[in-house]
């Protein structure tokens, strides 16, 4: 059934729900938890362990229809032996055509069941959160959507079964926390440096391993999508060979199908193995990955050792910099110390705000104290301008070594420039098709991997938080930023940081020593969580492992646990940044 087709048809369903309001009908809602329990292992399948499944009941001999679909609706959590108790409410042939797997609906009230004629067709009414598809792509949907489904109900010798039922599964927050768990895919950067992370949600089960490995040959989700590279051509029809991909003494045998690699060379074929090793070593029952095809051994011809090896989960590292402002030069900070950056030209005439640095703490960006114009320093001595323009937004350095800003005085072109040696040294637009003519780009960061970009975007006065792609050439260079998708915050936003490259902090700034300012990070699984707030925040920077420094008039403070402690520094320092 085509989206367009199943939005018809809910749609007809509801006039047909509104004509027949005066007619025969009955309401419930339906049931939200279901008993706990163990199922049996699948034969012949890799298993979870520990993990706690919903055993749903079957039906009730001369239940009713409501009845019916209450159940069946609530057998939706029941994944063992591929739904084996949801399909008992379903006739036979409606049972072989049901896709449970198709999306899973996950609504944050209570479904109604409201029936709809007497031919037997009722209508499940919800409001929902989220929806997940068949590759574990998780998409939010704005508060107050709601959804409904058309089912119809008719007589098995006796009994009511439904003959006719939407695909997927319906689940409540609490049950979709019980049996999903969030995963990551790994795909690469044009570069191959970086292995990406693209998040995605599956059922605890034993064949988590085979669904990851199939989400990973689909491709990757948006906003990846443009911005990431796979070992898997794109639309090749890469496919396993069988469907399981079984974890025994934790090595899990993935056997692709011929078809998959045909035409890839050595090195190409080492990406593959290396892309899904990466993917399923992130399950805890797994220690190994062995690829056949076929059942053969994936060939290798030659050795594959001359590729250089991809980082994954780049860190930020313990050093700090920022501006010393007794003598407006920058220095670095790392544990209570501030020290001067060696080699660097004296930049104190410039009045330096914002600065940000490379990895290798080699190459440095910053503004000047009036936002107008942004330049490059590096410890060889180099002090060059680099961007000019109006309330240019904090620098960012990406982890291919780009410094980016955004020219919010000119429709908020984002500029990125090229740091080291790479390239001309020149600044280069990045296109935002995207961006429409009310929109103001407020804040920018590219995250670790230089594969996402997370943006401010204010519109009419309201500020959102969006994550976009940055879609580059092989050599790096970065041309345009994909349709992004909008990521659910509750606290005011001023400025964004990337914790890694699955996660964010987002941050207003006080107006005054007594305006208190919480933080909040959000993760690209859809959590979120609000750090304590804190009186008089000026600034604010995120490392590994979720550390948090912020600034107030009067100092640097770390948060440890849930306080915010102040930091007795040998010196002082604002404007603090991690690497990026």
């Amino acid at each position: 059934m085509t989206a367009e087709t199943a939005a018809g048809r809910r749609r007809l369903a509801l006039a047909v729900l509104a004509a027949a309001s005066l007619a025969l009908s009955a309401c419930a809602q339906v049931p939200t938890s279901s008993p706990v329990g163990t199922s049996p292992p699948l034969a012949g399948a890799e298993q979870e362990q520990d993990v706690p499944l919903y055993v749903p009941a079957g039906p009730v001999r001369d239940a009713e229809a409501p009845e019916i679909i209450r159940g069946f609706l609530a057998a939706g959590v029941g994944a063992q032996d591929d739904y084996a108790i949801a399909r008992q409410y379903l006739t036979g042939d409606a049972s072989a055509d049901w896709d449970p797997h198709r999306r899973t609906v996950v609504y944050s009230s209570q479904p109604t069941v409201t029936r709809v004629d007497e031919d037997g067709t009722y209508l499940v009414q919800v409001e929902i959160d989220s929806i997940v598809d068949q590759n574990g792509i998780r998409t939010a949907v704005p508060s107050g959507t709601t959804e409904a489904w058309e089912l119809t109900v008719t007589d098995v010798d006796g009994q009511r079964r439904i003959s006719a039922a939407e695909d997927g599964t319906m689940l409540s927050g609490s049950q979709f926390a019980a049996i999903y768990a969030p995963h990551e895919l790994y795909f690469f950067d044009p570069t191959f440096t970086y292995a990406v992370p693209d998040v995605r949600w599956f059922i605890n089960r034993g064949t988590t391993a085979a669904a990851m490995t199939r989400a990973l040959l689909a491709g990757p989700a948006e906003p990846l999508g443009g911005a990431v590279v796979s070992a898997f051509p794109a639309g090749s029809g890469s496919q396993l060979s069988r469907p399981t991909v079984p974890v025994t003494d934790g090595v899990a045998s993935v056997d692709l199908a011929a078809s998959t690699v045909d035409g890839m060379d050595s090195d190409r074929r080492e990406r593959l193995r290396q892309q899904i090793e990466m993917t399923l070593e992130g399950l805890s029952t797994v220690e190994s990955v062995e690829v056949t095809v076929d059942l053969d051994p994936l060939a290798v011809e030659g050795e594959a050792d001359h590729l250089e090896p991809v980082e994954v989960n780049p860190s930020k590292g313990t050093v700090q910099v920022g501006v010393d402002p007794t003598n407006r030069t920058l220095a670095f900070f790392q544990g209570l110390s501030v020290t001067p950056v060696g080699g660097l030209r004296n930049v104190s005439a410039l009045d330096p705000v914002e600065p940000a640095m490379n990895r290798a703490r080699t190459d440095f960006v910053f503004l000047t104290s009036d936002r107008t114009q942004m330049y490059r320093a590096d410890t060889e001595g180099t002090l060059k301008q680099i961007v000019s323009g109006i309330s240019l937004t904090r620098p960012t350095v990406d982890g291919l070594d780009w410094a980016w800003t955004v020219d919010s005085g000119s429709s908020s072109r984002i500029r990125a420039v090229p740091l080291g040696d790479q390239e001309d040294g020149t600044a280069r637009e990045v296109s935002t098709p995207w961006l429409t003519s009310d929109e103001t780009i407020r804040a920018l960061q590219v995250g670790p991997t230089g594969a996402r970009a997370a943006l401010l975007v204010e519109s009419e006065g309201t500020v959102s938080l969006r994550v976009a792609g940055v879609v580059r050439g092989e050599d790096g260079v970065p041309s345009s930023l994909t349709d992004p998708q909008t990521l659910e915050t509750t606290v005011p936003m001023r400025d964004v940081f990337w914790i890694d490259d699955v996660t964010l902090a987002v941050t207003d700034y006080a107006d005054d020593a007594e305006d208190k300012i919480e933080p909040q990070v959000i993760s690209l699984d859809g959590t979120r969580r609000t750090l304590n707030p804190l009186a008089g925040l000026t600034g604010f920077s995120a490392g590994d492992s979720q550390s948090f420094y912020a600034e107030t008039e009067n100092g640097v403070y770390l948060l440890l646990g849930s306080s915010w402690r102040s930091q007795e520094l040998t010196r002082p320092v604002r404007d603090l940044a991690f690497p990026g």
